[in-house]
Order: structure tokens, then sequence, then C-alpha cells
């Protein structure tokens, strides 16, 4: 089975929860230096000025880094926190501001993060269900959102990011997916039911037997099936005319055609016309 691409399924849950402020500029990876050192964190840069009225959000600054781990990210652990603080430092230095926001966005099956953090001197405290600010840590802001413990009602999409969704849930996330308008918000849904339908594959066979939920997921999944179709009809084509220009050389062979002139017609290459004439197929 293809692993689970859950990064994709993240940026797209963050946009949804602040799609109500779409003067956000969302850049879903960053390079630290010209070479390019490429970290796999979702920026989100905020004008001057602009109040989030967003339980994660309202923690914003001007740059905010966003560093998110699946909840099957078994190499998440202390040195984990600690690389996300450098690339945050060294962000406020690359960019010359401390305007700079640090957010942990994990699974609570993860290491009992909060607890390690307190024994090395950092506290914290809890805004919202399972939104929590830390202290100690010399200039940054940093939140740590513990997926399974926000409120689902306020933030559907981060919240269903799990591969032990309950059918409820998985039900509840069709529709309010199906009920968008087909436009960008539609498409992030889209792209979110799909990584889930993935990690949750007994939750939705199940669903499909339920003619509604089997419809609604037929139309949110016929973007990705209309890709692989495509795909698919490209490479039987492809395999089609080889097999096709490969008999035609053969043909040729057999009268003595001029090599040129059959890589001419078949546009096989040197090799392959004479792997032919050596087996003499």
């Amino acid at each position: 089975m293809a692993k689970t691409q859950w990064h994709p399924a993240f940026c797209a849950a963050m946009r949804l929860e602040l799609k109500g402020n779409r003067s956000l500029q969302f850049i879903n990876e960053f390079n630290l230096t010209e070479k390019p050192l490429e970290v796999d964190m979702l920026i989100i840069n905020k004008p001057s000025g602009v109040e989030i009225e967003n339980g994660i959000g309202e923690f914003f600054g001007g740059h905010n880094l966003v560093e998110y781990k699946s909840p099957i990210d078994h190499n998440f652990n202390q040195f984990s926190i600690c690389q996300a603080l450098a690339y945050t430092y060294y962000y406020c230095d690359r960019h010359q501001t401390w305007d700079v926001t640090l957010s942990l966005v994990v699974s609570k099956g993860h290491f009992d993060m909060l607890n390690w953090l307190t024994s090395k001197g950092m506290g914290y405290t809890q805004r919202h269900k399972g939104i929590y600010t830390l202290h100690g840590i010399s200039f940054l802001k940093v939140q740590i959102v513990v997926t399974e413990e926000i409120d689902a009602g306020l933030f559907q999409w981060l919240s269903a990011l799990t591969d032990k969704l309950t059918e409820e849930k998985a039900r509840n996330l069709v529709a309010a997916a199906y009920g968008l308008a087909q436009n960008e918000d539609r498409r992030l849904a889209e792209a979110i039911v799909q990584v889930l339908t993935s990690a949750n594959e007994t939750v939705f066979e199940k669903m499909k037997e339920d003619d509604v939920m089997a419809s609604a997921l037929m139309e949110l999944m016929k973007p990705e099936v209309e890709k692989y179709a495509e795909k698919y009809a490209e490479e039987y084509a492809e395999k089609y005319l080889k097999e096709k220009f490969t008999r035609q050389a053969r043909i040729m062979l057999q009268r003595g055609e001029d090599i040129e002139y059959i890589k001419l017609l078949t546009n096989l290459t040197d090799q392959e016309i004479e792997a032919l004439r050596q087996t003499g197929q």
C-alpha cells in the first residue's frame, strides 16, 4: 500500500481552518539557505494590523512557522523540537525580525512533549482546548496544537487528520466537503478526504455501503480518479505505440532496410534496433 502523504492534507486543513482570513499568505515549504536546504514547514505570513479570530491564528505574528508531525511519524522526539526551534531562529536571522511564531501541530500519540519541556524549565498554559502556549523560550513565541484534543466543532479539518477516524467523524467530514461550493475550498477539502480515505480504508469502505455517502465520496474522489485514469491511458498508449514500432522495425530489418530509415520511422534507438537485429526477432 502506498505511503499516506499527510503533509499536503495538513497544509490544506490549515488553509480551510483560516479561510476567513484571505489576506494570509501560505508558503508550503521554504529554503533556509541559497543552496537550498528545504524545510518541510508551512509558513504563514500575516499582514500588519490583521486580527485573526481563531484559536490557533490569534497567536500569529507577522511570520509564522508551522511544523506538523503526522500521527504515524515515529521519528518525532525531543531532538525534533530542538530542530524546529533552530530553524525558527535561523528564519529570524535571515529575515532580521523577531515578529516570528512557531506552532508545533502534533498528535496526542507522540511522546509526552509538554512534560519534557517542563523538565527543561519551559512552562506552558492552555489557551484553548488542546492549544498550549509555551513560556521560557528566549525571544520566541511558541504554541503546541494537539490535533486529538482540539475542539472538533471549531477545527473540523485539523482534528480529522488521524488514522483512527471514527465513522461518525468521517461521515461529517465527507458531508462538509461535499457541501462546499466548487472553488478552492472544495479542492482543499477533496485533498484531505483523499488522504484520509487512504489512511482509514476500513471506515471508508464501510461508508460506501450507504448509497448517499458512496455518491458523495465518488464525487469528491472524481479528480483523483480522473488523474489516474489519464495517466493510465497515456501509459497504455505509449506501450501500444512501442509495441507497434517494434513490430514494424522487425519487419523492416528482415527486409534489409537501412538502419537510419528504420530509426526515422519507428523512433527506436540504435540499441533497441541492434537488440532486435541480434536476436532476429
